[in-house]
């Protein structure tokens, strides 16, 4: 009788042990910008589904997030504001106030900071995402777009897009420390995991530049007509990039620097992002009001997901929750 009632007592805590596991794994949730009809569709990655609409203000285009402030971030150009979600309710808590028209935005992975580019006015600011202050601003030209901060908190990468510039910010007091010039209006940025590794997309040369963040040396790789965003996937030996005119991914092996791949999704393809937790890549596709779903193991399309009207999700739209 002892022995069935110790035997008992070892998988009730197996179980629970094993319940704990299950209720503390993460959940990769994608927050899309729908520009045309002022809303974020949620999605659930591992569902692949919508399973919110939360309405902002007015153009909303970029996005960032952090998992431990449970806050997701996103730009409205047209408002010129940036609206603040609590990623619990899936619901506008704030709206920070903006002069100009913010698109860019990155949050810093200590999440101190909050750095948004504002397009017309061609400054970079620096806010408090507890606070929603602005701590600190700086004009870089010109049309500052794609922006990225480097995983030690110290740099801040900037595309210039009219100035065919990235410009590298010191986050201490936004001071600008190098210029690199690049290919014709550079739009979507992205840093390897490392941060050794910049990624610049150059929109009217049809190529993506692949800068060494500590010699500042690059190389050039020719892509399909009209690349708009990049990323990399975490172990940083492959490379996405979206061909908005050729309906269309490249992706590129950073070993060989060769394109392996090209997959047709949606109708101008803006925004993408790779989740770490599926491997697969979300694309949003501007002209269809969809997001494609690619599989990094066998890079086919294998999902396309009904969003609001003119998805742009700039940035790093993936949230992974715990």
């Amino acid at each position: 009788m002892h022995f069935h009632r110790h035997l008992l007592l070892i998988i009730l805590l197996s179980t629970g042990i094993l319940l704990n596991a299950c209720t503390k794994s993460s959940t990769a949730l994608a927050y899309i910008s729908n520009q045309g009809d002022n809303t974020i569709s949620v999605i659930d990655i591992s569902q692949q589904k919508v399973i919110h609409t939360i309405a902002v203000d007015k153009a909303p285009v970029g996005v960032a997030g952090s998992a431990n402030l449970k806050r997701v971030f996103v730009t409205n150009v047209n408002s010129q504001n940036i609206s603040v979600i609590d990623t619990d309710s899936n619901k506008v808590i704030h709206s920070i106030p903006v002069k100009g028209s913010p698109v860019g935005i990155a949050m810093a992975p200590n999440d101190q900071t909050l750095y948004v580019a504002d397009w017309y006015s061609n400054l970079v600011l620096a806010i408090n995402p507890k606070t929603y202050a602005i701590l600190n601003q700086a004009s870089v030209e010109q049309a500052p777009a794609g922006i990225v901060v480097s995983p030690n908190n110290l740099r801040l990468y900037v595309a210039a897009r009219d100035s065919n510039e990235i410009v590298v910010l010191n986050t201490n007091d936004l001071s600008t420390t190098h210029r690199i010039a690049v290919g014709q209006h550079p739009f979507g940025i992205h840093l390897s995991a490392t941060g050794d590794r910049l990624y610049s997309v150059n929109v009217y040369d049809n190529t993506v530049s692949i800068i060494d963040t500590h010699t500042w040396k690059q190389t050039v790789i020719a892509v399909d007509d009209h690349p708009y965003c990049v990323v990399a996937s975490p172990d940083n030996k492959t490379l996405y990039i979206t061909n908005t005119l050729d309906e269309s991914v490249s992706i590129i092996d950073l070993a060989s620097q060769k394109i392996i791949a090209t997959v047709k999704v949606g109708e101008t393809p803006e925004g993408i992002s790779y989740d770490a937790v599926s491997h697969r890549v979300l694309v949003a596709n501007w002209g269809e009001n969809s997001v494609s779903v690619i599989d990094a193991a066998t890079n086919k399309m294998i999902n396309t997901i009904a969003v609001g009207d003119k998805p742009r999700a700039f940035g790093q739209f993936i949230l992974n929750q715990k």
